[in-house]
């Protein structure tokens, strides 16, 4: 049985439809933080320069958006990701015939756990359309590796360059906005503790927010980088042991993808097909890289 045809099977889109579930409230968790943390803060600030009087209200309000963020949102969308995470990994492990890795992924999801949320999302024929075919036909076919290599290799550079300029567009509109701020508390003259407590802290939940943007993709990007480089050096100094991490730096970065393609619908699409390109690429660079640290690549049929 063929990968598209396993992928077909009831249990496996069972798996596809818990996972999405999951996935779907933890978009919605984060879409909330989302609004809490950026547009509301915001305008918390100005109604504190408008209306002065509603000041210490205000700062109370911060301080509590900024505790249910850190000890109740943050713990609950990372438990339903990693929830998520586990069942699309159990997905993977089952379509493309591997085994359950329980060191670096932890133990199998319930299958209580996966009925129930498969359930809830509905698996009735037209409520699974969107996962059918989760894996492109194209999938089955092995092109030539070097070209794959190559094309591949630049999708995944692609991907850690553009996280890296998502992570600086988000610094620099926070460090904008720390500017703004303290050119008008110093135009204004206002207190230090006055400035702190009433014009700071209903922002504190912003900058929480997107410092947490900011090192999510700024570490997917590194994961990428050390990917390469983990092989590359597989390939040029001989140490197969280097190869380990690299599977561990590739899991990293597939587990991220997953859980990017439920939380960005716009951007699923896209996200879907680097997710499987970076499948090919991966496979085919760390045979490669295998071949050539063990002495067993054949050089005259490379690329043919």
């Amino acid at each position: 049985m063929s990968i598209i045809e396993r992928q077909e099977l009831p249990e496996n889109i069972e798996l596809l439809a818990a996972q999405k579930n999951i996935y779907s409230r933890a978009k919605n968790i984060i879409g909330f933080q989302m609004i809490l943390s950026v547009p509301i803060a915001i305008c918390a600030v100005i109604i504190t320069i408008v209306k002065p009087e509603l000041k210490g209200y205000i700062a109370i309000w911060g301080i509590l958006v900024v505790l249910f963020d850190l000890f109740v949102f943050t713990p609950w969308v990372k438990k339903l990701q990693d929830n998520a995470a586990r069942i699309q990994e159990l997905f993977d492990v089952k379509v493309f015939g591997l085994s359950w890795n329980e060191i670096s992924v932890g133990k199998r999801p319930d299958p209580e756990l996966v009925h129930e949320e498969a359930k809830k999302h509905g698996v009735e024929e037209e409520q699974i359309i969107g996962l059918k075919e989760w894996y492109p036909v194209s999938i089955d076919r092995t092109p030539e590796i070097f070209g794959i290599i190559i094309s591949q290799r630049s999708n995944v550079w692609w991907d850690a360059r553009m996280r890296r300029k998502y992570t600086l567009s988000i610094r620099i509109v926070l460090v904008g906005i720390a500017l703004g701020l303290t050119g008008y508390g110093l135009y204004e003259k206002k207190d230090m503790f006055e400035f702190l407590a009433y014009i700071i802290a209903p922002l504190a939940s912003t900058y929480i927010f997107g410092y947490r943007q900011m090192t999510d993709h700024g570490d997917a990007a590194d994961r990428l980088d050390k990917l390469k480089e983990t092989l590359g050096n597989a390939v040029t100094m001989g140490e197969s042991d280097l190869l380990e991490v690299a599977d561990k730096y590739a899991q990293e970065t597939r587990d991220k993808l997953k859980q990017n393609i439920q939380s960005d619908k716009e951007n699923s699409s896209f996200l879907g097909k680097l997710l499987n390109d970076f499948n090919e690429y991966y496979k085919l660079a760390y045979t490669l890289s295998k071949e050539m640290v063990d002495g067993t690549a054949n050089f005259e049929t490379l690329g043919t």
